[in-house]
């Protein structure tokens, strides 16, 4: 089994549960423990099932739980920072949420081996549940390629692979990993830009990946992310896990400057500087999102003519990233998005200080640096942030978390 594990989390599985929920504590508690080892040393995040006492022992902070067991004891959503309920009904999912859930799985959905004998509840059921919370719903039960597709179009918010994952080969595991990272590809919409984070490795402490890092504030509700490293080899190495992490979620991954890099992992985007090719160019080699930095209107025009998807507003305040001494400041800010009619990002300075100083300005989002990445907590920098810029955004910000 744990070496079924090593395999997910090598293929990029985000989230791995440690089910065997019949397994007494004594015998789940070492293979938890060795099950959270294999997790944490691949970035992949462990999720234990049932046992809430291993978990506070591992400093797992993911759970799962039956909505019976959240029944019995509600306050467990304050000692974990994910909450994850089983549910088998729409009425049983609306409980979970107002005891606090994080997310539900509603199942099964389909006939499996591990429910023989009793039908799937079908797709409508899905449905049915999807429409009547606002938390994620992540379907369970009889999951495999032949239906994926037809899951994801209900609005679920994932799957939950079991047996699936298990049993079969591994070219048939790799298969479905493909397919569902395929499925989460997402569409470029100027609402993927309310809370742009940007990478600096500057910040991170001992043990501590890229891919992590984006994973937190996606978690805390980044709903796009640029890779931008000045040291361009660890870029290009990390590149490809931080796609990982994003696609599984759903999340644009923009390249900083490097093009190239960006048709090599297949990423969803690229941003360019003033200094680098044309959006023009770049669009010859590269079909994605393409965003340009602009100081002023006349690039701002100019990146528009070129056929930019956005573009970066800014510096708006003085920075340290950049060394700075000119910012283009709330007029100037103005004055590029009621000249240039495609989104447009502020940058440069912004925290939860001045953030509000945005409001009204025409923009389409915010994308910060250190007021995620240089926080010690970057999920809550950056659930802090999104709720700054939901109230500063005239088009809202989208409920994707």
């Amino acid at each position: 089994m744990l070496d079924r594990v090593r395999i997910l989390c090598e293929l990029g599985v985000r989230r791995i549960v440690l089910r065997e929920k019949d397994m007494p504590s004594s015998e789940y508690a070492p293979l938890a423990e060795q099950f959270v080892r294999i997790c944490k040393g691949n970035s992949t995040i462990p999720v234990i099932s049932h046992h809430i006492d291993t978990a506070k022992d591992l400093g797992v902070r993911e759970i799962q739980v039956s909505i019976g067991e959240l029944r019995e004891n509600p306050s467990v959503v304050n000692e974990f920072r994910s909450v994850c309920v089983s549910v088998h009904s729409a009425d049983e999912a609306i409980e979970a949420e107002s005891l606090g859930a994080s997310s539900v799985t509603a199942g099964h959905v389909f006939d499996t081996e591990c429910k023989k004998g009793t039908p799937g509840r079908g797709i409508e059921f899905l449905k049915g549940v999807i429409d009547k919370v606002n938390i994620p719903v992540y379907a369970i039960g009889g999951i495999d390629l032949d239906v994926i597709s037809q899951v994801y179009e209900t609005g679920a918010s994932g799957v939950c692979l079991m047996s699936t994952m298990m049993n079969v080969s591994e070219e048939h595991v790799c298969k479905l990993v493909k397919k569902c990272f395929d499925i989460n590809k997402p569409e470029f919409k100027k609402e993927c830009l309310a809370l742009y984070a940007v990478t600096d490795s500057r910040w991170l402490r001992e043990g501590e990946s890229i891919a992590s890092k984006i994973e937190e504030a996606i978690l805390g509700g980044a709903t796009i992310i640029q890779l931008r490293e000045k040291d361009k080899n660890r870029q290009k190495t990390d590149a490809g896990c931080c796609l990982d992490v994003c696609r599984s979620y759903g999340v644009p991954l923009i390249i900083n400057d490097n093009v190239d890099l960006a048709i090599e992992i297949d990423a969803d985007g690229v941003h360019l500087g003033q200094d680098d090719m044309s959006p023009k160019e770049a669009s010859l080699k590269f079909k994605g999102i393409i965003g340009i930095s602009a100081h002023n209107v006349e690039e701002a025009r100019k990146a528009k003519e070129d056929g930019a998807d956005y573009i970066g507003c800014g510096a708006v305040f003085l920075t340290s990233t950049k060394g700075n001494t000119f910012a283009l400041g709330v007029d100037g800010l103005r004055k590029i998005t009621g000249n240039v009619p495609i989104p447009a990002v502020a940058i440069g300075g912004i925290d939860e200080g001045n953030i509000s100083e945005l409001e009204g300005t025409g923009i389409s989002g915010v994308a910060v640096v250190s007021a995620i990445f240089a926080k010690e907590d970057v999920e809550k920098a950056a659930r802090m942030m999104r709720k700054k810029v939901s109230s500063i955004l005239s088009s809202g910000y989208p409920n994707n978390v």
